[in-house]
């Protein structure tokens, strides 16, 4: 890998899950290298912006991005009433079938940039690790250490093994409990049953998670990713995460459109409108408190030698949590992966040729920012866009 030359952000205001925790940020050699600037080395005043960690979105299935949002009824008891409302209609209803028609690596490619375009940095994909998620020029990092099955209601007793396959230091991830009726409800006792809930266990949506079940999530050392978008669409209920989020044991994500808002931006928002928790929970479950249910030592936090990933959102207020919840994907001034800016606004076309990226314009959402030219590149050759981009 080829290191970029050091550089560092002043005039800043660095978040960490307690509070501001530095006015500068240094990088060198793509990894944070300390929090005050060098004589000599290149400097980028950011005008107070908040410097937030990369963003983590805990569940997406990457593939599903290019689809709208569809049902066939006003709300469902269960997920598995939509999942087999899809069945028979996979080949004959055009909201489905047009999208599902496009090349597949196109398909990861769109949920990749947008999830970049909302401030994420690394994302955990619901499905096989497609080759294409590996690639290095792929817009995201996408966890590559995991096991998972899908739900019971599809993989039924099968979801043991693949939970005995899974090493423990991995994260084990299933939809579960994904429904307001009794089957839901008795979900994660069956989960137990068949020896599959343990310490690194990660339920998806828990809406039918009833307190002692939360009790047993946090006693095991298991933990929720919560998708309110999602959840309220398709059962028009949610999980209650009061006592979840207290223990630290939530993750936010943002699910595939299919059934999910937008981007994880948009999440926030939903999920605030919940009233269950504040806005700095919110950053937790998507930084450190993700990072730490998905077993991910290197994210979710800005701290000495760990990758410079990164997210500026101009300053509004003197509350970064809020700043974040509140922020649009057209706010988002810079992207950082690996101390290589990925998306930023005009203002920051010194910070790209001093680290010779090469960039092309792009509007989002109506704001013109710079994408970097690989991206750029990759998406104007695919046979499917990304909504509100345009070059």
């Amino acid at each position: 890998m080829l290191f970029s030359r050091p550089f560092s952000f002043v005039n800043a205001q660095v978040v960490g899950p307690d509070g501001v925790i530095a006015s500068a940020l240094r990088v060198e050699r793509s990894r944070v290298a300390g929090f005050a600037p060098r004589p000599r080395e290149a400097q980028f005043d950011v005008n107070g912006a908040f410097i937030y960690p990369g963003l983590v979105n805990a569940h997406d299935h990457l593939e599903l991005n290019n689809f709208p949002r569809l049902k066939w009824r006003t709300r469902h008891a269960n997920a598995r009433d939509w999942i087999a409302d899809f069945q028979p209609r996979f080949n004959t209803d055009p909201g489905l079938a047009g999208p599902m028609s496009a090349p597949l690596d196109d398909r990861l490619f769109v949920g990749g940039l947008k999830n970049l375009l909302s401030g994420v940095t690394t994302v955990c994909h619901h499905n096989p690790l497609y080759p294409s998620l590996r690639r290095a020029n792929f817009p995201v990092r996408v966890i590559r250490r995991y096991g998972w099955s899908h739900s019971l209601a599809i993989d039924g007793d099968s979801a043991a093994r693949a939970y005995r396959r899974t090493p423990k230091t991995w994260p084990w991830i299933i939809h579960a409990a994904e429904g307001t009726d009794a089957e839901a409800e008795r979900e994660l006792e069956q989960l137990e049953r068949l020896g599959c809930l343990g310490s690194n266990t990660i339920i998806v949506h828990g809406v039918g998670l009833r307190l002692a079940d939360r009790g047993k999530l946090v006693e095991c050392g298991g933990g929720l990713v919560w998708c309110p978008s999602s959840n309220l669409f398709t059962l028009g209920a949610t999980a209650e995460v009061r006592d979840l989020a207290g223990a630290g044991r939530v993750a936010l994500g943002s699910d595939s459109r299919l059934s999910g808002e937008r981007d994880l931006l948009h999440e926030l928002k939903c999920a605030a409108q919940t009233g269950q928790v504040d806005a700095q929970a919110l950053f937790r479950m998507t930084t450190s408190d993700a990072a730490a249910l998905l077993r991910l030592p290197q994210a979710g936090r800005i701290a000495m030698g760990r990758p410079a990933d990164l997210l500026l959102l101009p300053r509004r207020g003197d509350d970064p949590y809020q700043t974040l919840v509140n922020a649009e994907r057209k706010d988002v001034e810079l992207v950082v992966l690996n101390g290589q800016p990925r998306l930023g606004a005009l203002a920051f076309a010194p910070l790209f040729a001093a680290l010779r990226t090469e960039t092309r314009r792009v509007e989002v959402d109506g704001a013109i920012k710079w994408l970097e030219q690989r991206l750029a590149q990759r998406l104007a050759a695919g046979s499917i866009g990304e909504p509100g981009v345009r070059f």
